[in-house]
């Protein structure tokens, strides 16, 4: 009886000063990335997404530079491997679900990252003029853009309906 009062004591006392559960990276296979980052203008400074397409391959839609138009290519498993790889290695699993910064800011860039997998588990994380400790997104980001690099210009969606 008295070890459940003091786990219960124990608890109590850890939900107060705000101690969590560690997260833990997910199970599955990686199905699905996006990571976007834009300004206070229009448009994405830069947009990078991997998704199945209705055959099931994976396509990753980047930019290979930031305002730059959208590239594409198919990508296979080991390349959602690595991307996994990265997320495991920065600890994106454990990221806030959102940052902000401790004092107000009217304008600035703002970000957002999703990582869908095959055990159900999602990783989403936003910010605006604040980010999580780490390279996890700037490795992102560069590996999308390098896989990009021989990707092809994805068609206008102004052009398209010409």
């Amino acid at each position: 009886m008295k070890k459940g009062v003091f786990a219960c004591l124990v608890g109590g006392l850890l939900s107060l000063v705000g101690c969590t559960p560690k997260k833990s990276m997910p199970a599955g296979e990686l199905i699905k990335l996006s990571y976007t980052r834009n300004e206070m203008t229009a448009g994405y400074r830069y947009e990078g997404r991997v998704q199945q397409d209705s055959t099931g391959v994976f396509v990753l839609s980047a930019m290979k530079e930031e305002y730059g138009p959208l590239f594409e290519k198919r990508i296979d498993a080991e390349v959602m491997k690595k991307f996994r790889q990265i997320i495991e290695e920065e600890r994106m699993y454990a990221y806030k679900e959102s940052y902000e910064p401790l004092t107000n800011v009217s304008d600035g860039s703002m970000w957002h990252f999703d990582a869908v997998f095959s055990d159900g588990s999602i990783i989403s994380s936003q910010g605006h003029n604040a980010r999580p400790d780490g390279d996890g997104l700037l490795r992102i980001k560069a590996y999308m853009m390098e896989l990009v690099e021989d990707g092809v210009q994805k068609p206008d969606a102004c052009t398209e309906a010409d």
